[in-house]
């Protein structure tokens, strides 16, 4: 009798632990990555493409930001707009020639 109940005891925390185990899997499948696409194509024509579609053009909003003479334009607005996106939420994911990638992970 001893040994059924133990048995039972330990089949029913088996059986919690799987059920626990699925609902996060599951709440965890819920949750959706965003990427979005920095776009350089010289100051004025500088954009983010948002997962919806939309465009952005930034470049006119950062030039009045004061760039030191010496600083490389592509690098100091790439660096600028790419803070700017990681204080939203995004990550850096990689680099292709004049795109920084980004993503985030939406619940």
């Amino acid at each position: 009798m001893k040994g059924r109940l133990v048995g039972l005891a330990a089949l029913t925390a088996i059986a919690v632990g799987g059920f626990a185990l699925v609902h996060a899997m599951a709440q965890a499948s819920a949750s959706k990555v965003e990427f979005i696409d920095i776009r350089w194509d010289g100051v004025d024509r500088m954009c983010v493409v948002y997962p919806d579609g939309r465009v952005v053009f930034f470049g006119q909003e950062l030039k009045d930001i004061p760039r030191p003479d010496d600083a490389n334009k592509r690098a100091f607005y790439l660096t600028l707009e790419m803070n700017r996106m990681a204080a939203q939420g995004y990550e850096f994911v990689s680099m292709i020639s004049d795109e920084i990638i980004m993503k985030r992970t939406v619940r």
